[in-house]
């Protein structure tokens, strides 16, 4: 599956539908060098903010080019300063791998020190009252942002969340974006995601055998053995709450997937039927 073009263009399905009137913000945190989500939420017509550490040129040009805010930090449980390694693949540096974790499998151990703030603290930079979605790619640091869900007002949750998980080898290893740290933050991410109330799961991965996988989070056995399939590698998971429309149409998330893949479409009804029961409520 192509991660990231399918996920753009589920969201670009999705936050039409739950905000058709841009009432509320989109925020990119940890945009990297490519696969712009803050480009798309912008273009979709929406108020936007992007996240970034470590900013290369073509984002501030984007970032000019559409209105977006740009504010150069990362996002943890510190607000302050953070230590960030830059990121490494095959012996070459890579920002994309760039993480806070420092055991991170995309880690080096050169360093940058650069500035950290709260998630509350953006929240409050930018005077918002409603927040459309917030996506979250931040190379196994994921779980200190969610974990900051938990103290935000109902008001402020939003309504759809994105954020990555595993990489750097097939869950079946149990190494890398799998081994028992990484992978217990990803479960803590669901759990967390799970108490405030959002309903509906989609799960796309990067493992070519992979299918999309649609879960009704609220009703799912929160068991990462048993919600990622062991040819799993790495991918993102979109998870919805307090959806506004019946409109929410499982058909065309199944097409637009369909797409950037070359594999049959298959899912399990059961979850098909309660994910479009979520929606219609």
């Amino acid at each position: 599956m192509q991660v990231e073009d399918c996920c753009q263009a589920l969201l670009s399905q999705i936050l039409p539908t739950i905000d058709e009137q841009r009432e509320g913000i989109c925020i990119d945190i940890g945009v990297g060098t490519f696969a712009f989500y803050c480009e798309i939420f912008a273009k979709l017509g929406f108020k936007t903010v992007a996240v970034e550490p470590l900013p290369i040129d073509v984002l501030r040009q984007r970032c000019s080019h559409y209105g977006i805010t740009l504010i150069e930090a990362c996002v943890s449980e510190v607000s302050g300063n953070q230590i960030l390694h830059i990121g490494t693949f095959k012996g070459s540096e890579n920002l994309n791998l760039s993480s806070l974790e420092s055991d991170w499998w995309g880690s080096s151990t050169k360093t940058v020190e650069v500035q950290s703030l709260t998630l509350s603290q953006v929240l409050s930079s930018v005077d918002t009252k409603k927040v459309t979605c917030i996506k979250i790619d931040v190379e196994g640091a994921e779980s200190r942002i969610i974990r900051q869900f938990i103290s935000l007002s109902k008001s402020l949750l939003p309504n759809v969340v994105m954020f990555e998980y595993g990489g750097g080898d097939r869950k079946a290893g149990g190494q890398k974006g799998w081994s028992e740290k990484f992978a217990s933050g990803t479960y803590e991410c669901l759990q967390i995601l799970k108490d405030c109330g959002y309903d509906s799961l989609i799960i796309i991965d990067s493992a070519k055998e992979a299918q999309e996988i649609i879960l009704n989070l609220q009703s799912s056995n929160l068991d990462t053995c048993q919600i990622f399939p062991e040819v799993s590698v790495y991918g993102n998971i979109i998870a919805i709450r307090g959806i506004a429309s019946e409109s929410l149409k499982i058909d065309n998330i199944l097409e637009i997937c369909a797409k950037y893949k070359n594999e049959t479409i298959t899912i399990n009804n059961v979850a098909s039927k309660n994910l479009l029961e979520k929606a219609k409520k």
